[in-house]
This record gives structure tokens, C-alpha cells and sequence, in this order.
């Protein structure tokens, strides 16, 4: 009897035992089960998460390219800033010195046009004695033509009794010559 009754109360021991096993079992399973769920909860987070990196990664690449581009882009705009500015400081070197050339210009200019005006007011106060030294050298060409045409008058009277001379003297010596000829066949004729 004793070992009948130790049986149902083993039994019931046994059920006690398995329902706690079989809640313990439930509680694993749903524990589990949650694990599992937070497990894939965590691991598309890491997927997420490895994606949104590579995202980033390559984000990061093209902005690093992006940043590599606009470095060069400076450099290349300082460049030209620098020759810009070298253009900038020639042409104002330029500038300054065609202002200084155009400053002498007006400064000559005025220069020119106060000796001018000094030259006209001496020329003004020589005047008269120009017109009279222009007087005299009139008179001095009208005189000097006078004596031109008298002495080519005189040129003209020499070579007219020049020429009468000359024609005269021919004559004297063909008269010469011949009375000189005539004479001489005389003398020659006398000696033989």
C-alpha cells in the first residue's frame, strides 16, 4: 500500500515536475523566440547598418574627390588670381607712367606755347627792322640784277668787238700772208 500510494503522489510529482519542465520549456521557447527576434532585429540593423557604411563609405569617397576636385580648382583660381594681379600691377605701372608722359606733354606744351608767344612778341619788336632789312635786300637783288644786266650788256659789247677784231685781224693776216708769199717769190725769183 505503501508503494501504491508513493505511486500517485510520484506521479503527481512527476506532473508537478513536468508542467514546471514544460512552463520552464515554454519560457525557454518564448525567451528563444524572443532572442531570435531580437537576434534578427539586430542582425538587419547590422545589415542596415553595413549598407548605410558602404553608403557612407562611398559618400565619403565622392565628397574626398569632390574636396580633391575644388583643391585643384583653387589652385588653379589662385594661379590666376596671382596673374591677375601681376596684369593688375603692370598696367598700373603702365598707367602711372603714361600719366607722368602725358603730365611732361602738357607741362612742354605749355613750355612751347609761352616760347611761342615770347617769339611773337619779339618778332613783333623786330618786325620793323626786318621789313627794313627786307627793304634793303630788295634794293640790294635790284641792284645786283641792274649790275647783272650791265655787265652782260658789256659781255654782249666785248664779244660784238671781240668778234669784229678777230674778223678784222684775219683779214690783216691773209693780207699778211699773202703780201708776205708775194714777197718772198719775188725775193726768190730776184735770186735765182
Amino acid at each position: 500500500m505503501k508503494s501504491e500510494k508513493k505511486k500517485p503522489q510520484r506521479t503527481k510529482q512527476l506532473q508537478k515536475y513536468n508542467r514546471e519542465t514544460q512552463s520552464e520549456i515554454d519560457a525557454l521557447k518564448k525567451e528563444l523566440q524572443h532572442t531570435k527576434e531580437k537576434l534578427e532585429e539586430q542582425l538587419h540593423e547590422e545589415i542596415s547598418t553595413r549598407a548605410d557604411l558602404i553608403q557612407l563609405k562611398k559618400e565619403n569617397e565622392k565628397i574626398s574627390n569632390q574636396n580633391q576636385a575644388l583643391a585643384k580648382e583653387h589652385q588653379h583660381l589662385k594661379t590666376t588670381h596671382q596673374a591677375l594681379l601681376e596684369d593688375k600691377q603692370r598696367l598700373e605701372l603702365q598707367l602711372r607712367k603714361e600719366t607722368d608722359l602725358i603730365h611732361q606733354i602738357k607741362q612742354t606744351n605749355q613750355e612751347l606755347s609761352e616760347e611761342r608767344a615770347e617769339f611773337f612778341d619779339v618778332l613783333n619788336g623786330q618786325k620793323e627792322l626786318l621789313e627794313g632789312l627786307s627793304k634793303e635786300r630788295e634794293a640790294g637783288f635790284n641792284t645786283l640784277r641792274r649790275k647783272e644786266d650791265e655787265l652782260y650788256a658789256l659781255k654782249r659789247e666785248r664779244d660784238h668787238f671781240k668778234e669784229r677784231y678777230e674778223k678784222m685781224m684775219n683779214t690783216k693776216m691773209m693780207k699778211w700772208t699773202g703780201k708776205y708769199w708775194t714777197i718772198r717769190k719775188k725775193i726768190k725769183s730776184h735770186s735765182k
